[in-house]
């Protein structure tokens, strides 16, 4: 996630304490979206994916041997990478990638401000990542809070095999590395600009 779209969302989240739930969920999921559909413009820039990781991917890559009860846990949200069905509706920071479910986005929003508990997430651990089999939601939101971990119950899967993120990138992959650094440095500048410009005033304020 970018600079400006973390900060900006420090100060949509600081703000929330300020305003009618609604109107900061809503605001919050304005910046939410910002940022997926900036992850979007970055990706076709660089071709590198922001896809979340889907599950299926590991059983057709992998021989699941056995499953574990992990029980409860908190769990660092950057390491909850994919999902396994719902990799098209969020990007890898968590971002929605459209609006088929914003109700329920703002509802979860709204009752994490009136401090209503919610039920752990439900997680399947392969290795060191995670994949959301139910909580997609709440881990949405819980990142553009800013909060870095969540309470979630975890399914071990224990797999033989190469895991599919662990294989070498493809040659077209490499053959763009040369070019990112300094197309990284344009999108940043342009962001900056774009984010002085556009931000509202009690944002740039902090």
């Amino acid at each position: 996630m970018t600079n400006a779209i973390e900060d900006l969302r420090f100060s949509q989240s600081h703000s929330m304490a300020r305003r009618s739930p609604l109107c900061a969920a809503n605001s919050l999921y304005a910046v939410a979206r910002k940022g997926a559909q900036q992850g979007q413009f970055w990706s076709s820039l660089t071709g590198r994916s922001r896809d979340l990781l889907a599950l299926k991917q590991v059983s057709a890559a992998c021989t699941v041997q056995a499953e574990s009860d992990g029980g409860a846990c908190t769990v660092p949200i950057s390491q909850i990478r994919g999902s396994e069905g719902r990799s098209h509706c969020f990007d890898r920071d968590f971002n929605p990638l459209n609006d088929h479910t914003k109700g329920r986005w703002l509802n979860i929003a709204m009752a994490q401000k009136r401090g209503k508990a919610l039920p752990p997430v439900a997680l399947i651990q392969v290795g060191e990542i995670y994949f959301v089999r139910d909580g997609h939601h709440r881990i949405s939101v819980a990142r553009a809070l800013g909060h870095k971990a969540i309470e979630a119950q975890v399914l071990v899967w224990q797999v033989s095999g190469p895991l599919p993120w662990e294989t070498p990138r493809r040659a077209s992959h490499q053959a763009t590395t040369g070019r990112v650094p300094a197309i990284e440095r344009i999108f940043q500048k342009v962001r900056r600009t774009h984010h002085t410009e556009r931000s509202p005033s009690w944002a740039r304020s902090g």
